[in-house]
């Protein structure tokens, strides 16, 4: 059995639910993660695709929701991994 794995940033990784998706990255970012306001989910998008590496993963993301999407659970996982790391980092600098 699969069960969501939610990261404190504010993304969830799932397997993917409808027909095409295999696994699936979503959310909404926590300000009091991020340390910084994101006025969409593209900002955040284009954001993080400049921060952290997205080798396999496709986004999707609607105005007010992030998507993403992997091929692999390990792939997902990585990837919100490193978004998460990213923002630790952040926070650790201020």
């Amino acid at each position: 059995m699969n069960k969501d794995i939610n990261f404190p940033v504010g993304l969830t990784v799932y397997k993917g639910d409808w027909d095409g998706a295999q696994w699936t990255i979503t959310g909404n970012p926590k300000t009091s993660m991020t340390v910084k306001q994101f006025e969409s989910a593209y900002d955040f998008e284009e954001f993080i695709k400049e921060k952290v590496a997205c080798k396999g993963i496709e986004f999707d993301s609607e105005y007010c929701q992030f998507f993403a999407y992997a091929k692999s659970k390990a792939t997902a996982l990585a990837f919100a991994t490193r978004v998460e790391k990213y923002f630790e980092k952040v926070r650790k600098m201020l």
